[in-house]
């Protein structure tokens, strides 16, 4: 990864010197043709490759442009800085940190706040919706991984949500005075609606009708492209990405499949075993250390789950602490793709950047780690 190698390859890769290591070779190629062909990493890929076509799909049509502009008419800019972060990540469009950057900047100006909280305001709000959003790719593997349905990591999810975008108001809007008022105008509020309805189609047909999510995700997007009477598909043009996004589905669930198999991790259950190490210790610190690491949500939370599912029956709760601190390692990591395009828009040095972000992270755990381990007890 760190040779900008694609994730899901790196994963393979990584998967099969692994396999070399401690399993025959006709056990190694049996175990990643068992996890090619499982009916999970199938629909996993379905699902993932699903979502990748509808970001295209919204920043190829407009849409996302639009939804952003809509707002713009109706919300003060103390607000909208943190909404347009979260209404690219929501979304989420490919490379919406740095597509949402030039608004965030623009309104920022508005109100008089400077680069640094800029880079703040536009990481912390494009990322917190994730701990909750049905179509975040590290959730889905999360749930795929562990077999908690993902209404029920998400409705844990619910409290660290509230706790992080509360420190950041606190960090980021606070002390920035009041400008202008929230004027909800019928006719940018209706453009709005329409731009975000094939979001709202897909969420209302999984969450009510449980249709698989895969397929919840693709009539919202037959829907936006009749929506936008776009003269082209986009599909062909879209493949590199497509088969890149699909490439990550085949490479997390080669790499669960064959951790688990190689027995591996082997010594660390010994020792948890043998009650040298407290369990809350490597449920808080590995999936941190791993998310800061690689710097990307899905394999992070792949390679966090594979190693911990080979020691734990993990409840719900903690694989949303899990997740959690997965999270917020990879947020603040320097190879974090959104981190590095952010600080280059707005000229600012990592360090400077984490003069907010490392105190907003830690206080949000600080909150969630008490929490989820009471609930787990």
């Amino acid at each position: 990864m760190i040779f900008k190698l694609n994730i899901g390859l790196s994963l393979i890769l990584g998967s099969i010197v692994l396999g070399l290591f401690s399993l025959s070779l006709l056990d190694l190629l049996q175990t990643i043709l068992d996890a090619s062909i499982s009916p999970s990493t199938l629909e996993m890929i379905m699902t993932i490759i699903s979502i990748t076509f509808l970001n295209v799909t919204y920043q190829r049509t407009g849409k996302a442009q639009e939804l952003a502009e809509n707002l713009g008419k109706m919300i003060p800019s103390k607000i909208l800085v943190a909404i347009i972060p979260a209404m690219f990540g929501i979304l989420p469009v490919t490379g919406g940190a740095l597509f949402s950057a030039p608004l965030v900047d623009s309104e920022g100006d508005k109100i008089g706040i400077g680069k640094v909280r800029k880079v703040f305001l536009n990481m912390w709000f494009r990322h917190i919706p994730h701990l909750v959003y049905p179509l975040e790719t590290a959730l889905i593997i999360a749930s795929h991984l562990t077999g908690v349905r993902l209404s029920l990591i998400i409705a844990y999810q619910i409290p660290v949500f509230i706790v992080g975008l509360s420190f950041g108001y606190l960090m980021g809007l606070r002390d920035l005075k009041k400008q202008g008022a929230l004027v909800i105008e019928w006719k940018y509020f209706r453009r709005f609606l329409l731009s975000f309805l094939p979001i709202l189609v897909t969420l209302a047909l999984t969450a009510l009708l449980n249709v698989k999510l895969y397929i919840a995700v693709f009539m919202g997007t037959i829907l936006l492209f009749f929506m936008t009477r776009s003269k082209e598909f986009a599909f062909v043009s879209s493949l590199k990405t497509l088969s890149n996004m699909a490439l990550i589905g085949f490479g997390v669930m080669i790499f669960r499949q064959t951790s688990q198999a190689s027995g591996v991790w082997d010594v660390v259950v010994n020792l948890v075993q043998a009650n040298a190490l407290w369990p809350p210790i490597l449920l808080v610190s590995l999936p941190i250390l791993i998310g800061f690491t690689l710097g990307e949500s899905s394999p992070s939370i792949t390679v966090s789950l594979s190693m911990l599912l080979t020691m734990y029956k993990l409840t719900p709760p903690e694989v949303c602490l899990i997740y959690t601190c997965m999270y917020f390692g990879h947020l603040i990591s320097p190879l974090h793709l959104c981190f590095s395009v952010t600080s280059e828009y707005f000229k600012t040095e990592t360090w400077q950047a984490y003069k907010q972000l490392i105190p907003a992270t830690i206080a949000t755990l600080m909150v969630d780690i008490p929490l989820m381990i009471l609930l787990a007890s």
